[in-house]
C-alpha cells in the first residue's frame, strides 16, 4: 500500500476526570460499543500508530454554560499536541456569541462544533441564525453533526435551509452530510456550498450510494475521519481503502482536500 499523508477532520476528545462517563453516553446514544477512550493522548497514539498527521479535535456544548470551559480545554489539549487543529464549541442561547468567538480566535482555535442532536436544538431555528452569521463573518470554520433518523433537529433540509440564509459559511457536513438519511443529503444541498466528513457512514452505506456522493458533489468535497473515540482508525482506513479508488482520489480524500481548503 502506498503511504498516504491523512488528517483526520473528525475528532472527540474530553478532559481525563469525565472521559470515562462522556465516551460510556456516546457509546449508549448510538448503541455501539467505543473502540476507544477519548483523550487527547489517546487520540494522538492511537492515530500515530495508523499513520494519521493531523487531528481535527472537538466537542460540543449540551448546555450554553459549558461553553467557555470546553473552548478552553480544547484550546489546552492543542497546546500540548502540535498534531491537534482546534475547533471549539457555541450554543445558541450563550449570551455573547460574538464575545466567545473573538475568545477562541484569541486562543487559536480556527472552528466550531455542534451537535443539534446532543445541543437540542433545530438547525434553521431563526434563533440560531445568528450564531450562524457570526461563524461565517468572523471566517470560522464549522462542523455540523448531520441526520439521524431519530430526531428531527438536524435533518439535512435544515441545514440545507441554512446555507441559502448564510452564504459563505464554512460548513463541514458530518457523516455525509446526514447520518442515516443520506438519501436525503444526496439531493438536498447545492453542489458547491459545503464539504463532507465520511466518518461514522461507510459502515452502514453501500458502495454504490457512496459513489453517487461523489458524483453529484465532486470527489474534491470530501475530508476522511474516523468520528474518534467511536471508530478504531485502521478499521476506517480499510473501509475507504476497500471503494477501490485511485491512489490520487485517496491522497485527495485523506488529505489534501482538506490541506487546500484549510489552507495549510
Amino acid at each position: 500500500m502506498p503511504e498516504y499523508r491523512i488528517i483526520d477532520v473528525h475528532n472527540h476528545i474530553y478532559p481525563e476526570k469525565i472521559v470515562a462517563k462522556a465516551t460510556d453516553a456516546i457509546g449508549d446514544f448510538y448503541d455501539i460499543d467505543m473502540q476507544h477512550l477519548g483523550t487527547g493522548d489517546e487520540l494522538v497514539a492511537a492515530g500515530k500508530n495508523a499513520g494519521i498527521e493531523k487531528f481535527v479535535v472537538c466537542s460540543a456544548a449540551t448546555i450554553p454554560a459549558q461553553v467557555p470551559i470546553i473552548n478552553n480545554f480544547i484550546a489546552a489539549e492543542c497546546g500540548k499536541h502540535p498534531e491537534f487543529i482546534g475547533f471549539g464549541t457555541l450554543h445558541p442561547d450563550f449570551e455573547d456569541i460574538q464575545g466567545e468567538i473573538d475568545r477562541m480566535k484569541e486562543m487559536g482555535l480556527t472552528g466550531v462544533k455542534l451537535h443539534p442532536d446532543f445541543q437540542k436544538f433545530y438547525i434553521d431555528d431563526p434563533d440560531a441564525l445568528p450564531m450562524f452569521k457570526a461563524i461565517r463573518d468572523n471566517d470560522m470554520w464549522l462542523i455540523v453533526h448531520l441526520g439521524d433518523d431519530r430526531y428531527e433537529y438536524s435533518q439535512p433540509e435544515r441545514m440545507a435551509k441554512v446555507l441559502d440564509e448564510v452564504p459563505g459559511l464554512k460548513l463541514i457536513g458530518a457523516h455525509f452530510g446526514g447520518y442515516r438519511r443520506w438519501e436525503s443529503a444526496l439531493n438536498v444541498y447545492k453542489p458547491g456550498t459545503l464539504y463532507f466528513d465520511i466518518s461514522s457512514s461507510m459502515h452502514f452505506m453501500s458502495k454504490e450510494l457512496i459513489f453517487k456522493f461523489f458524483d453529484r458533489y465532486g470527489i474534491e468535497s470530501f475530508f476522511w475521519g474516523t468520528d474518534f473515540p467511536m471508530w478504531d482508525h485502521k478499521e476506517e482506513l480499510e473501509l475507504l481503502f476497500s471503494l477501490g479508488l485511485t491512489e490520487e482520489q485517496n491522497q485527495m480524500i485523506l488529505y489534501d482536500n482538506f490541506a487546500k481548503a484549510y489552507g495549510l
